[in-house]
């Protein structure tokens, strides 16, 4: 199915064979494409390209480790059940795999040769081990003083890396300018990636046999994830497949939380350094930060904030359970306490976990010691 690019901001459309990364309003670009699901023609092969037909390029051209179907298994938090999504199982440690798949992918397909990327690290090791995959160069900005196990692993992929002082912010500004001499593969701003992140419930939906979660826990930064999840719904809902749509939980940690205090009408201090353990979730402008506030709001979820002593005991939980999992992911774990005597009974939960724990295991080892 042809698709094309479409400003949500003035409105222009692009074709997608251009590199184009964004609008020339200066706004981010979303995909005009609307597939239709039909659960009766999924292949038997287990990976998220299972779902090719509502995937927005030709699959010849997949970038592939045949990833996805990652397990969906029972767990307890707080004498709650829920059901967690093992995303820190991809190729490369996190669910950006999904996205990353996609994006690079379309890159390829693009005749794309040398990409820029920021990251506050997830991103950088899933786009560098596509790139790596693929054929491409990857010049990857992410902030210095993040976790070391993950700029080991984007130097091993063999990506240039460039390590920048102060935060997020500071960050994407190298980046986009480093970005004047190669294509801006920003996970943040490339719809295709959010495209591959949107896997990740019709797979959640196939393992719970089509029935809808009640709610959607998830850990949000630049929201890649859950916008993803958000559009993967809407597909779901318009093939029929689903009635209604779970509510979407947006984890943030109390030190940034950009989506509450913009809710709540709040400027987000920006701080010169990153604030919290769960350094994933540290951005404090979302670039696309209404779309996610309009999407958690639509399906009558919440925004939640957690501080850094409870992301710490829900780490430990799921290590006591056998799932290693960074801060960040266990952000998500974090909300859980929240709502555990609140959700009614029999409430079906999902959480997304979605980075592992062995690319922060310095930071990990500080904590249980």
């Amino acid at each position: 199915m042809k698709c094309k690019f479409i400003c949500p901001s003035c409105g222009a459309e692009y074709s997608t064979d251009e590199p184009i990364w964004r609008c020339n309003c200066g706004s981010y670009l979303d995909l005009d494409y609307n597939p239709v699901f039909d659960k009766t023609k999924l292949p038997e092969e287990k990976t998220l390209w299972r779902y090719s037909q509502v995937l927005p390029l030709d699959i010849k051209s997949a970038v592939s480790f045949n990833e996805g179907y990652t397990p969906l298994i029972t767990m307890n938090f707080w004498g709650m059940d829920v059901l967690g999504k093992l995303d820190f199982l991809m190729p490369s440690g996190s669910f950006k795999d999904r996205g990353a798949a996609i994006m690079i992918s379309k890159c390829r397909e693009l005749g794309i040769k040398e990409i820029v990327e920021d990251s506050s690290g997830n991103s950088a090791c899933a786009i560098s081990a596509y790139c790596a995959k693929a054929g491409i160069k990857a010049n990857i900005y992410m902030p210095a003083g993040n976790s070391a196990g993950k700029t080991v692993q984007v130097r091993a992929y063999g990506a240039s890396l460039h390590l920048i002082e102060g935060n997020r912010i500071d960050c994407a500004n190298a980046a986009l300018e480093g970005a004047t001499k190669s294509y801006y593969a920003a996970h943040a701003w490339n719809p295709y990636f959010l495209h591959g992140t949107k896997t990740v419930i019709y797979e959640i939906l196939e393992q719970m046999e089509w029935q809808t979660p009640d709610y959607f826990f998830a850990p949000v930064g630049s929201g890649s994830q859950i916008l993803g999840v958000y559009l993967g719904l809407k597909e779901l809902v318009s093939a029929g497949i689903i009635k209604r749509m779970p509510k979407l939980m947006a984890v943030q940690s109390e030190k940034c939380s950009p989506l509450k205090d913009y809710v709540n009408g709040i400027e987000t201090p920006v701080s010169s350094h990153n604030p919290s353990i769960a350094e994933g979730i540290a951005i404090h402008r979302p670039v696309r930060l209404k779309q996610i506030v309009e999407a958690v709001i639509k399906t009558g979820g919440d925004f939640v904030t957690v501080d850094d002593d409870t992301i710490i005991e829900a780490l430990k939980a799921s290590a006591a359970q056998g799932v290693y999992i960074e801060p960040t992911s266990a952000s998500a774990v974090a909300a859980l306490k929240q709502y555990a005597n609140d959700l009614p009974a029999g409430s079906k939960v999902v959480v997304a976990l979605t980075g592992n724990g062995l690319k922060a295991s310095a930071k990990i080892d500080g904590i249980i010691s």
